[in-house]
């Protein structure tokens, strides 16, 4: 298992008004070109919206998409028109209030004290010393920038949606919302919040290796 740093996150830094959708998913279909034959992309959060593209663009290199408690496009959907079309199906979600605008709209940025209530509401005490204190700015465009799938390409590839359901970031009726629109072969649902890597890492890495199992 292999987790990058998307262009301008962790320790792959970028010049933050370069970033795009498009170079985020070219930046993991360049690591799969030379590093596998064929790959199970895991998808968290806005990285829905990014291994989506990439299966469009690479359908024969991946044997199945998981999006863990992500977000779900279809054709010409931005993560923006997912935030819209979903609050519009049931309540906003408290991500909206808390994300901060620049003054020149280019990057974005979450207040310091919203990111343990909506980002790890269900972490353990004995893991709170491995929260982040802040978030970095996040480039606005990449949350813009529309996906370009197709029945041929994208359409054709298995999918499993991984429900977290005390999300507060993405919340379930947003999960189930997105669902309904881009059906997925296979839905699993964790009692878990927008970080179950942090929260409940046994059950959400069994629940990948079951997801990664040949039916």
């Amino acid at each position: 298992m292999y987790a990058p740093d998307l262009p301008g996150h962790g320790n792959n830094n970028v010049e933050l008004n370069s970033i795009s959708l498009n170079k985020y998913s070219s930046y993991i279909s360049q690591l799969i070109d030379i590093h596998y034959n064929k790959v199970i992309l895991v998808g968290h959060s806005m990285s829905g919206m990014v291994i989506s593209q990439v299966a469009e663009k690479q359908p024969h290199k991946i044997e199945r998409l998981i999006y863990l408690s992500a977000y779900l496009p279809r054709h010409q959907q931005s993560l923006f028109d997912l935030i819209a079309s979903n609050s519009a199906a049931a309540k906003p979600a408290p991500i909206e209030k808390a994300m901060q605008l620049s003054a020149d709209k280019r990057s974005c940025l979450i207040a310091p004290e919203k990111i343990a209530p909506l980002f790890y509401n269900r972490c353990p005490e004995d893991k709170r010393d491995q929260l982040p204190k802040s978030f970095p700015a996040q480039a606005v465009l990449p949350l813009s920038g529309k996906v370009s799938l197709s029945e041929a390409n994208f359409g054709q590839l298995a999918k499993t949606y991984i429900c977290c359901l005390d999300d507060q970031v993405i919340p379930i009726a947003h999960q189930r919302h997105m669902i309904r629109q881009q059906p997925c072969d296979e839905m699993i649902q964790l009692d878990a919040d927008h970080s179950p890597f942090l929260c409940c890492p046994e059950q959400l890495a069994s629940v990948l290796h079951s997801s990664a199992l040949p039916a």
